[in-house]
């Protein structure tokens, strides 16, 4: 009689025995994956944060800058062209802004906000006609405006972000420089990046929680650089020049058939 309980207490606790096995295991399961979730989400964050970061390089190696330890002894003529480019390639309307025979005019004050994004305020803009990478930005300072001509130019460069090194109050970017000129189309129709012409070292600097340009600095080739290629889809994104160029294309077009309707009327 008591094997019989013996044998029956066994059996009661197989049963539950068995099912924490199998929810310990399953337990671990779901572990193992949201372990590789957070993995691969992981990684797209980091590659959603160098993105962040070309995105606000890019008017900057745009027109290959000259290098400086710190800000405050940078070209201002290169500063203010840097900040007027980050504003023609913001997500703004080409309507935005007044348009001439000339150009776009862009108030001054706009300039200043992309420069003090950029650059922070240890130092303050200083406005003058800027010759800058193939093409000029005449200032009119008695209207407080640049224009801005309605032409578009190939980049110098294009940065690839490929190392981060975070420090006390400042952030180090380790950026490869791309030829502008040197992107090549693959048969899938993704853009094939070429092989780095230089790498700079940028620094940003912490400021009431928002991050500034601080250095630009030359640096040798870094080991974690490789040969892979780096491809692009291509995507119809165009800022704001772009999109002026097609506004005042269109326009051109227009006036020139309504001329063409009249004369045949």
């Amino acid at each position: 009689m008591s094997e019989n309980r013996k044998h029956k207490g066994t059996h009661k606790l197989a049963f539950p025995i068995g099912m924490l096995v199998t929810i310990l295991a399953a337990i671990g399961l779901v572990t193992v994956v949201i372990s590789a979730v957070k993995g691969i989400d992981g990684a797209i964050d980091k590659s959603k944060k160098f993105e962040e970061y070309e995105k606000m390089l890019t008017p900057v190696v745009l027109i290959s800058p000259d290098t400086f330890d710190d800000v405050t002894k940078a070209d201002m003529s290169q500063l203010v062209e840097i900040s007027i480019w980050a504003l023609l390639k913001s997500d703004i309307s080409p309507d935005t802004y007044e348009s001439t025979g000339d150009g776009l005019l862009i108030p001054k004050e706009d300039v200043e906000a992309q420069f003090v994004k950029l650059f922070g305020t240890e130092v303050t803009p200083v406005h003058s006609t800027i010759e800058g990478y193939g093409m000029d930005f005449t200032f009119d300072s008695a209207k407080g405006t640049y224009t801005v001509p309605l032409t578009g130019i190939t980049p110098i460069y294009t940065p690839d972000v490929i190392d981060k090194t975070t420090l006390p109050n400042s952030i180090v970017l380790t950026v490869a420089c791309l030829a502008g000129d040197g992107w090549e189309q693959g048969e899938n129709g993704e853009m094939k990046a070429p092989i780095p012409d230089k790498y700079l070292k940028i620094t940003l600097r912490e400021k009431d929680d928002t991050y500034y340009i601080s250095a630009i600095q030359n640096t040798s080739t870094p080991e974690i650089a490789t040969t892979e290629e780096k491809t692009e889809t291509t995507t119809q994104n165009l800022d704001l020049l772009g999109q002026a160029e097609v506004v005042a294309s269109e326009s051109s077009t227009t006036v020139a058939e309504s001329e063409t309707e009249s004369a045949t009327a």
